[in-house]
């Protein structure tokens, strides 16, 4: 029983080695597009007291000062997400390659099934958000409502996984720069976020002649 043990977390560590790298990819997009879609429900205030959305997207700040200098119809406010890097989170982290086990529902035997698993692996994502606005009542406005939106950790939920938290790290007044095309002055704020989440391993299962198979969940 002990070597059949053995066997099955060489098998499992050797395939989820095969199979790790469109995990990792998966969490790094479903995390930016869950950041890209929080941050994508801020509102401001215009003049006439009328409740504006702001747009949200991905891009990186000198992407963005070329559009807007580029493209005189670009509508600001405007909020854009960077992903700026990541690291190990070590304080959660787990050395040795243990397995995790739970118990899922299988929809093709229809019962539930034991499932086997290398734990996660626990990591930092940081990002850098960037509000652009022409006025800087608007640009507070937003400022107040991503901050408001931490106390002091803000849940980002992915297809994936419900725990992920995000603290906000540090901010700072970028400064501003002019749009050619209109003579506009633009300001920006950068707002530097970590979010804390996990790469889950693939999960495999055991058939009935005891072969360890990869669990399509």
């Amino acid at each position: 029983m002990v070597t059949r043990s053995k066997t099955a977390r060489k098998q499992i560590i050797e395939m989820t080695e095969d199979r790790l790298l469109p995990t990792i990819e998966n969490v790094y997009k479903e995390s930016l597009r869950s950041m890209i879609n929080v941050f994508g429900n801020l509102y401001y205030i215009d003049g006439n007291s009328n409740r504006i959305k702001v747009t949200c997207s991905h891009g990186n700040p000198e992407r963005i000062i070329g559009r807007i200098k580029a493209d005189n119809t670009m509508v600001l406010p405007f909020i854009s997400i960077v992903e700026t890097g990541t690291s190990n989170d070590d304080d959660k982290r787990r050395y040795q390659p243990m397995l995790h086990h739970e118990v899922m529902w299988d929809p093709e035997k229809l019962r539930a099934v034991r499932v086997l698993s290398l734990v996660p692996r626990p990591i930092v994502l940081s990002y850098e958000i960037t509000i652009w606005s022409k006025y800087k009542a608007d640009l507070d406005m937003l400022r107040s409502s991503i901050f408001s939106k931490f106390n002091p950790d803000l849940d980002i939920v992915t297809p994936r996984s419900t725990i992920n938290k995000a603290f906000i790290e540090n901010e700072s007044e970028v400064g501003s720069f002019t749009a050619e095309d209109s003579q506009d002055r633009v300001l920006q704020k950068s707002i530097a976020v970590n979010l804390e989440t996990y790469i889950e391993n693939p999960k495999f299962t055991f058939t009935n002649t005891g072969q360890v198979v990869e669990f399509d969940c």
